[in-house]
């Protein structure tokens, strides 16, 4: 009798552990499921503040890079001149959404800083390289 007691004890834990073990194993999906969608939409977010921060750079630097490409060089240093500026507003929010490629990313506009800083007399190859070495990686962090 005792043993059918313990027995059936036993059972009955060894099923409530089973639909314990069920539910989380539920849960555990459903909060996967949640998290994979929270980044999902972040990644949407950040994807869409990057374009309002990006293109107004690449416009810039664009610009910059018609002025060398026509001959126009202290064109394209003033035209460049106001990188800085444009730089200090834009980089605080591509940083945290450039994730592993803000490294290259600010490298290239330091770069593109140091040829076209004030008083500085790049020549054609260094102009157009610092130019196109950041719109290369901002244009493929925007998707362009």
């Amino acid at each position: 009798m005792r043993f059918n007691r313990l027995f059936t004890t036993g059972m009955a834990l060894t099923v409530v552990g089973a639909i314990g073990l069920t539910a989380c194993s539920s849960q555990k999906e459903a909060a996967r499921q949640a998290t994979e969608k929270l980044a999902d939409t972040a990644k949407a977010t950040g994807q869409a503040a990057l374009a309002p921060a990006v293109q107004p750079v690449l416009d810039l630097l664009k610009q910059g890079e018609g002025e060398v490409k026509a001959g126009n060089l202290g064109g394209a240093v003033a035209t460049l001149g106001g990188f800085k500026g444009l730089w200090e507003k834009a980089a605080p929010v591509i940083q945290p959404l450039a994730g592993d490629k803000w490294a290259s990313i600010n490298t290239a506009a330091n770069t593109v800083l140091s040829t076209f800083d004030k008083g500085a007399t790049p020549d054609v190859a260094a102009a157009s390289a610092a130019i196109s070495g950041l719109i290369g990686p901002l244009s493929a962090l925007i998707g362009k």
